[in-house]
């Protein structure tokens, strides 16, 4: 290591005021930035404009603060404990000295120019200038709150610049300061809106309680709205049944075991976003086989979905054109958005609404202001089920893209499902001739962009999601397989195949070789140099693993049908997992929403990285996930279920 660093380690320390010694060393900054706005005035322009009084104001509050300091003044002895400390365990990852958030904003004092209150500020400062091999610091000032974070930012950087150090984050989003609350138009409407709604239902549910007391008949509006009633629906379970023509049992398992696996996912996800004081152990976890399985392969639960999604779609409307040898196109399509929408754009609107009112933290203003910029602009995309392609860069809850390619392959699947019914068989090589272009696309567009699936290769043009994962046509290889699928269950309702023992063995064998293959493999092409392997091997496995995947999952569909499957098809078929499959919609709309929020309310300090803590927060999100879901599935989707029904007398 160079002789220099610890000499550079000293200098940074002492230029962001957190050198250990004597009360004067502690505060030797803060005067040296008066001294340098006294000397530097003329580069603030003060003028009489609103705001240069505000400018005069901060210099002002400064000097008193930093006399007050000298002479050891409770107040300002408090605002000043409250600024970041020198982090240990730099050269560990520890890049993060957030002071304390709430110390900070609780300092108040009155004095003949008024009143001071703390107003706690978060820099990124590059280092670079110092040649430390680390990335930029994060480091909090607790500062007087008529200072402007635009006049924060210009003096730590005129007082950096000379050092070759300066701040490069906008702090208008990292300042915090006491502020009175003031509700825009929309959230007033919002809350009109839900609060009306809300004592509607509770309305409802009342009424509905006293027509059970007193043994009544119970209306039909009534009980689509009552929420005591939609409970009742939602945490109502049924006996396994026997018949193999009614019997998907088992997808009730798989669809809560994906829906918790994706949770899963999501939360390793934001954990590698979290500040935290020991990188390094992070980064060791998540390149683990252990991290990499729970992590990466937590992406697959999603292609799970899309399977089932395609088989379900088939067999319902094959169902329909046996019956009617036609499709109602209205009501088809009705049914789908209708089904799904009241919940998605009630997440929006609230997401939109009330974001910004719902907590503060050192991050919170970015998650803010990023969902409501976002959603604010696509949300329309977002309604309509396009938003992967016409909004990739900016979707409104980005997690969604899977609800915009699972409607537009619903739309679509009259044009592959009417051929089916027709041609039967006959047409099935056409569906695979399909399923094996799109696997294609995602293949070619690898090669052709030199897109590389480890973390450490060079990221390219910087749109890899958009082109290969948020896609439709690049996603769409296992919805089509998902649809053949379900045209071989629908042809075989009528009867029970029972594969010999070899049979069994042979297809058990090949099942769990394709998914521990998918699972072994993500190691070798995320994780170490990825100069290991080729452009092309990242494209096989890319265009390849979700399919080689979901064959497993129909497999062990196929076997559980037929009643095959063993102790793993009692244990998919648990009634338990009956609740949690009927919220798997709306918990995914909303754990993503929660894990945001409460995860940047929190981050007031950097969090300690542990596995334990990681599970820890893994089963607390899916805990309120699955009581949020079921509150949002009885308040916005249940409701509008019932509604559909009575719109369309017959069921697809």
């Amino acid at each position: 290591m160079d002789q220099n660093v610890p000499l550079r380690v000293f200098l940074l320390t002492f230029l962001l005021g957190c050198a250990t010694g004597s009360p004067v060393e502690l505060i030797s900054l803060v005067p040296e930035f008066v001294n340098f706005l006294g000397w530097q005035g003329s580069t603030w322009n003060f003028t009489n404009s609103s705001t240069a009084e505000w400018d005069i104001a901060c210099v002002n509050e400064l000097e008193l603060f930093v006399n007050a300091l000298h002479k050891d003044e409770f107040w300002a002895v408090n605002l000043y404990d409250s600024w970041g400390k020198v982090p240990t365990g730099v050269f560990f990852g520890n890049i993060y000295e957030f002071g304390n958030f709430d110390q900070c904003r609780r300092v108040h004092y009155s004095h003949y120019y008024g009143t001071i209150a703390g107003q706690h500020c978060t820099m990124m400062v590059d280092v670079r200038g110092l040649e430390l091999p680390v990335p930029p610091i994060w480091y909090s000032i607790c500062i007087p709150d008529s200072c402007q974070p635009r006049m924060v930012s210009e003096l730590v950087n005129a007082f950096l610049q000379d050092y070759g150090m300066r701040v490069v984050n906008d702090l208008d989003t990292f300042c915090y300061k006491n502020e009175e609350q003031s509700f825009s138009a929309l959230t007033i409407t919002a809350i009109v809106l839900f609060s009306c709604y809300g004592a509607f239902l509770v309305i409802v549910t009342l009424l509905h309680l006293v027509l059970i007391y007193t043994e009544k008949a119970i209306p039909s509006f009534i009980d689509r709205f009552s929420a005591y009633s939609n409970l009742m629906k939602i945490t109502a379970t049924v006996p396994q049944n026997k018949s193999k023509a009614e019997s998907m049992d088992c997808v009730n398992g798989i669809r809560a075991l994906s829906m918790i696996w994706i949770i899963v996912n999501h939360v390793h996800d934001a954990s590698l976003g979290h500040p935290t004081t020991n990188v390094a152990m992070r980064t060791e976890y998540t390149q683990s086989y252990y991290g990499v399985l729970f992590h990466r392969l937590g992406g697959k639960a999603v292609d799970i979905f899309l399977m089932l999604s395609g088989m379900l779609v088939a067999m319902k409307l094959l169902r329909e054109l046996d019956r009617n040898r036609k499709l109602n196109y209205a009501e088809l399509y009705l049914h789908r958005y209708i089904r799904i929408t009241p919940a998605y754009a009630a997440m929006i609107f609230f997401a939109v609404a009330f974001v910004d009112h719902l907590g503060e933290g050192i991050l919170y203003k970015l998650l803010a202001e990023d969902i409501v910029n976002s959603c604010s602009t696509s949300w329309w995309s977002a309604l309509l089920y396009v938003q992967n392609y016409v909004h990739h860069k900016q979707m409104c809850f980005a997690h969604t893209w899977y609800l915009s390619v699972d409607m537009q392959l619903y739309f679509l699947s009259p044009l592959i499902l009417i051929p089916l019914w027709k041609y039967g068989k006959r047409f099935a090589p056409a569906i695979v001739l399909l399923a094996l272009l799109s696997m294609s696309c995602v293949f070619t567009t690898f090669m052709v962009n030199e897109y590389r699936l480890n973390k450490s290769a060079p990221t390219g043009d910087g749109l890899m999601p958009r082109k290969t994962y948020h896609a439709t046509h690049a996603r769409m290889s296992v919805w089509l397989f998902g649809v053949l699928f379900g045209y071989f269950l629908h042809r075989t309702k009528s009867r029970t195949i029972r594969l010999p023992k070899i049979a069994r063995i042979l297809g058990w064998t090949l099942a769990a070789g394709m998914v521990v293959l998918t699972g072994y493999s993500l190691k070798q092409v995320y994780v170490g140099d990825y100069n290991r392997f080729t452009v092309v091997v990242d494209a096989f496995y890319e265009s390849l693993h979700r399919s080689f995947w979901v064959f497993g999952v129909m497999w062990l569909i196929f076997v559980c049908i037929n009643g095959q499957g063993g102790l793993v098809n009692q244990f998919l078929c648990w009634r338990f997992w009956q609740p949690m499959a009927k919220l798997s919609y709306t918990m995914y709309l909303v754990h993503i929403m929660i894990q945001a929020v409460t995860v940047t309310m929190q981050l007031k300090t950097p969090i300690y990285f542990s596995g334990v803590d990681l599970w820890y927060r893994i089963f607390g999100l899916v805990g309120i996930s699955t009581v949020v879901g079921g509150i949002w599935s009885i308040t916005f989707e249940y409701p509008f279920f019932g509604l559909e029904k009575k719109l369309f007398k017959k069921q697809i």
